[in-house]
């Protein structure tokens, strides 16, 4: 039978679902999680008693206003499913990041927008950089996260261990290039060097570029993608030292930087003949079409130049 249900009956029901399921021993409940951009999302959290980590499972994708009650049961079984393939087998320790002389080897720094997350930048150290944002955070490197899971620093954090913004970029500026190595290429041959390091080829702080430029189609605009390995808040890479610069020199051109996600950006080798504007266009319809909401970077272009070994804000 179809109903019409709210989003508040939905969550609710869902809530009940999945603690009959589990007992006990675990507490579920909601909870709206601020996420990049101002982007705020409703989470379930599943959490098992005397754990510290715990998972949230977003569903505000998965609710439609004429459900039946089969449907709710589905997503509920679903989420369930979820959660048990991904629960930790033991507690995740986390005195590396309590203690900063140990938590200094893992920090990091991404890139987001600066203007759409204002009030997230009054709580968390940040440098600037144009209408972007470097911000800081912890990389778990041991299993099963293997770089995937971060705690973002906030400014109780730098307090707790008597540091500050300056003493984190530099700490960052040089750990990030070793945690997440760089990789230019095409889509093709990215996902390659990505399965390959699934296979257990290590990684290397030098980054890696494609292995032929002279394969472009002629009548079609080069673009390649700069990213990390793990494909995670792979635009940082365009501040990496030297590999805007390296890559510019072996094509022998500038380059146009199109900010696609906080995940990659596209570099397009400068041409006189090439319209800017439709760069912008192209940028701004990506993240209106293409990425999630916490995902856009910037609606810009910017510019890497060779003679002045520097990047500009384009457009």
């Amino acid at each position: 039978m179809t109903t019409s249900m709210d989003f508040t009956s939905f969550t609710q029901t869902i809530l009940q679902n999945v603690q009959k399921d589990l007992g006990k021993n675990y507490t579920v409940y909601l909870k709206s999680i601020q996420k990049n951009n101002g982007v705020k999302k409703t989470g379930v959290i599943i959490k098992k008693e005397g754990q510290t980590i715990y998972p949230a499972i977003y569903i505000d994708d998965l609710y439609q206003k004429n459900m039946t009650m089969d449907d709710i049961k589905i997503i509920s079984d679903n989420l369930l499913e979820n959660f048990q393939s991904t629960q930790l087998n033991e507690e995740v320790d986390l005195s590396g990041f309590i203690a900063f002389e140990q938590a200094s080897k893992r920090i990091a720094y991404k890139l987001i927008s600066g203007e759409r997350n204002r009030e997230l930048l009054r709580q968390i150290p940040h440098k600037r950089y144009y209408n972007l944002a470097m911000v800081f955070y912890y990389t778990l490197q041991e299993p099963p996260f293997y770089g995937r899971a971060a705690i973002l620093i906030q400014n109780y954090h730098m307090e707790q261990w008597r540091s500050n913004p300056e003493n984190l970029f530099e700490l960052a500026f040089s750990n990030t290039p070793k945690l997440f190595p760089w990789v230019i290429g095409s889509i093709e041959s990215i996902m390659q060097e990505i399965f390959a390091e699934s296979l257990g080829r290590k990684d290397t702080a030098g980054g890696s570029l494609p292995e032929s430029l002279a394969d472009e189609d002629k009548e079609k605009i080069p673009m390649y993608v700069l990213t990390n390995r793990q494909q995670l808040y792979g635009a940082a890479c365009m501040l990496y030292p030297g590999v805007l610069g390296g890559f510019a020199d072996r094509i022998g051109k500038d380059l146009y930087i199109l900010p696609s996600s906080v995940h990659e950006v596209i570099l397009v080798p400068a041409d006189d003949n090439v319209d800017k504007e439709a760069f912008r266009e192209i940028v701004t319809d990506i993240n209106r079409t293409q990425v999630a909401a916490d995902e856009v970077l910037a609606d810009s272009v910017y510019y890497y130049s060779r003679k002045k070994d520097k990047i500009l804000l384009l457009l």
